[in-house]
């Protein structure tokens, strides 16, 4: 239990320190630390549930969105403001790093498995964001006046 507060609190220190980097307003920072915190505890219990590195990486992303989008129209702000510094947790910067390691040195086993892995999550993110996107633009767009 000890393990899962610690990943939570790094999920949204990293989730702050990305709103740092990109120059977030000082409102939308403590929005995106509980995002990211948020998003990483949704991708454990996904991960416990499925024990699907896909299936639960596609639930974080879903909700991650979701959650950007909802505070996009709260504070009349772009959804990717808060959709970037939220997803930062889900970014596989572990597998990528084996991936490119076991290239350089030539292990194409360990490049292969780990390359899927990354690929797995990539699919899984792009995905999570894809869906969202597309049912909230046609659920909430405006739609064009017909009068002329």
């Amino acid at each position: 239990m000890k393990l899962i507060i610690i990943q939570i609190l790094t999920g949204a220190l990293g989730s702050v320190g990305f709103s740092l980097l990109f120059r977030l307003k000082t409102a939308h920072i403590p929005l995106a630390a509980i995002g990211g915190a948020l998003t990483w505890s949704i991708y454990l219990l996904g991960l416990h549930l499925t024990d699907n590195i896909f299936g639960a990486s596609l639930i974080a992303a879903v909700f991650c969105a979701l959650y950007a989008e909802i505070l996009a129209k709260i504070h009349k702000t772009p959804a990717t403001v808060m959709l970037v510094p939220s997803m930062i947790p889900l970014i596989p910067g572990g597998p990528l790093y084996y991936t490119m390691s076991g290239i350089v040195s030539r292990d194409l086993e360990t490049a292969w498995y780990y390359g899927r892995l990354t690929i797995q999550y990539a699919l899984a993110i792009a995905l999570g964001i894809a869906l969202v996107w597309t049912i909230w633009a046609a659920l909430f767009q405006r739609k064009p006046s017909t009068k002329g």
